[in-house]
C-alpha cells in the first residue's frame, strides 16, 4: 500500500510538472533565450484581439523578419484585467516577461519595488533625441518624478460619433456637429422631438445615446465644465464641487427629458449602428469595430465643450468655450530580468513599433494616437487624413487632454464612482446628493492613498 501511495504521488507530481510546462510554455515563459534562427527571443505579452490584434501581429511579424537580432514573441492574454493579473503572478513567481502592456498605476508599483527598467537610461544612448518627439500628454502621462519608467503604446480618447443622415432629415447641417454641451441637448432634442411628432417617422429614434454608468463620459464632462477630478496632493476629490454637480445633471436631465437612453455595454454602439442613436459619445477606437457595419453617412467630431460666461450676443465661435477629454489606454513597460540582450531587444522593438512611419501605420490602421508628434507630421498620416476626415478629430483633442490620476487606488475608485453614477441615473434624485455621498466615501478612500 505504501509503494502504491508513493507511486501515485509521483505520477501526481509529474502531471502537475507537465501543466506548469505547459502554462509557462503558452506564456512564453519556458526558459529559451535564442529561437531556432539564431535570435534572442523577448516575450511580449497584451491584450490585443479582435481586429486590432490582427494589426498588432502583422506589426510584430514584420519587427521579426525585419532585422537578425531579436525575436519578439507576441502572446495575448485576451483582457486587460487577465494580463495585470498575470504580470502581478508573474512577477511573484520571477517569471516576469520581457516588456507588456500595463497602466500607469501598475507601472507605480513596479518602479517601487525595482521590477521595470528606467527608459532614460536606454534613450540616453540614441542619437536622436526620442522624448522631444513624444506628444506632451503623452510624455507626461509615462513620466514618474521626472523618469521616463514606460511608453506610450495604445492610447485613445474619446470622440462623438453622430448620423449625418439623419441630421439632414431634421434640418440640422451634416457638417456642424454639437460644439457645445447646450448645443448637443438641442441638436438631440431637435431629433428625438422629430420622430416622436412626424407622422410615420421612425418613434424609437432618439437623440443621445451612452452607456450606463460612463465613468470616462462623467468625467469628460466634469472637465469641460472647468473642474478637476482630484485635488494637486491627491488625497480629496472634487466631486462635491458644482462643476461635478452640472456633469451629472447633465446627462440626468436629458434622460429625463427622453431624448437620451442608457444601455448595457455596447449598447449604445449598437443603437447608433442600428440608426437608432443620432450622437454616442465612445472611444475613436470604436470605429475600427463599427465603420463596417454603419450603412449610412456618419461623422466623428471633438467632445462638445461648455461656454464660459455666456452672452446671448455672442456666436459660437465668438465665444469662450471650456473643453476637456480624458485619455486612455495603456503603456508599455520593459521589465528589469537580468539580461541585457532582452532588454536590448525590448527596447530595439519599441523603438521601431513607436517609430515616425511604423507608429503612424499603427495609428491610421487602428486609430490609436500615435506616440510622435512626427507621425502626426508625417505624409502617410496626412495622405490618411485627406482620405477620411474622419480620423481628425482624437487630435484636434491633443492640446486639450488630460490623463486619469495615477494612484494605486484609482480603480478602486472607479468602480465607487460608476455605482454612484448608476444609482443616479436610476432614481433620478438632485444631483447633488449622489455627488456629495460620492465624494465622502471617495474621500475616505483617497485619504489613506500612500501614494
Amino acid at each position: 500500500m505504501r509503494n502504491f501511495l508513493i507511486a501515485v504521488f509521483a505520477c501526481w507530481l509529474i502531471i502537475v510538472f507537465a501543466i506548469r510546462q505547459d502554462d509557462k510554455a503558452s506564456a512564453g515563459l519556458v526558459k529559451n533565450e535564442v529561437d531556432a534562427e539564431g535570435k534572442t527571443q523577448v516575450v511580449f505579452w497584451h491584450a490585443m484581439g479582435g481586429p486590432l490584434g490582427i494589426v498588432m501581429n502583422d506589426l510584430v511579424n514584420r519587427y521579426n523578419k525585419s532585422q537578425n537580432n531579436y525575436y519578439i514573441k507576441s502572446i495575448s492574454m485576451g483582457s486587460y484585467d487577465t494580463l495585470a493579473k498575470k504580470v502581478l503572478a508573474s512577477l511573484v513567481a520571477g517569471e516576469a516577461p520581457d516588456i507588456s502592456q500595463n497602466y500607469e498605476t501598475l507601472t507605480k508599483k513596479f518602479i517601487k519595488h525595482h521590477k521595470i527598467v528606467c527608459l532614460d537610461d536606454l534613450i540616453a544612448s540614441e542619437t536622436e533625441d526620442i522624448k522631444a518627439d513624444i506628444i506632451p500628454v503623452l510624455l507626461d502621462n509615462n513620466t514618474f518624478d521626472g523618469k521616463l519608467y514606460s511608453f506610450p503604446f495604445n492610447k485613445s480618447v474619446p470622440v462623438l460619433y453622430y448620423n449625418k443622415d439623419l441630421f439632414v432629415k431634421v434640418g440640422i447641417d451634416p457638417e456642424q456637429p454639437p460644439r457645445t454641451l447646450e448645443e448637443m441637448v438641442k441638436y438631440c432634442r431637435i431629433i428625438t422631438d422629430y420622430h416622436k411628432q412626424t407622422p410615420g417617422a421612425d418613434r424609437s429614434v432618439y437623440g443621445y445615446g451612452c452607456s450606463k454608468a460612463n465613468v470616462w463620459s462623467f468625467l469628460n464632462r466634469v472637465l469641460q465644465y472647468g473642474g478637476k477630478i482630484i485635488s494637486d496632493d491627491g488625497h480629496k476629490s472634487q466631486f462635491g464641487d458644482q462643476t461635478a454637480i452640472n456633469a451629472m445633471a447633465y446627462l440626468q436631465n436629458m434622460l429625463k427629458e427622453g431624448i437620451a437612453k442608457e444601455g448595457q455595454g455596447f449598447d449604445h454602439q449598437n443603437d447608433f449602428i442600428a440608426g437608432k442613436a443620432a450622437i454616442i459619445e465612445s472611444s475613436i477606437v470604436s470605429k475600427v469595430y463599427m465603420e463596417d457595419s454603419i450603412n449610412f453617412n456618419f461623422g466623428v467630431a471633438p467632445l462638445p465643450g461648455y461656454i464660459i460666461n455666456p452672452n446671448a450676443e455672442l456666436t459660437i465661435e465668438e465665444s469662450e468655450i471650456n473643453r476637456g477629454v480624458i485619455l486612455s489606454g495603456s503603456n508599455i513597460n520593459i521589465f528589469n530580468n537580468g539580461d541585457p540582450k532582452k532588454i536590448a531587444g525590448a527596447w530595439d522593438f519599441v523603438k521601431w513599433f513607436t517609430s515616425t512611419e511604423i507608429g503612424a501605420e499603427w495609428s491610421i490602421r487602428t486609430t490609436y494616437l500615435p506616440v510622435r508628434k512626427s507621425s502626426l507630421q508625417s505624409s502617410i498620416m496626412q495622405d490618411a487624413l485627406k482620405k477620411d476626415p474622419n480620423m481628425a478629430a482624437p487630435y484636434v483633442q491633443l492640446d486639450y487632454c488630460h490623463f486619469e490620476p495615477r494612484l494605486s487606488v484609482w480603480f478602486e475608485v472607479r468602480d465607487l464612482m460608476a455605482d454612484y453614477l448608476e444609482k443616479a441615473t436610476i432614481e433620478m434624485g438632485p444631483a447633488e446628493k449622489y455627488c456629495e455621498q460620492m465624494a465622502r466615501d471617495i474621500d475616505a478612500i483617497l485619504k489613506h492613498a500612500s501614494d
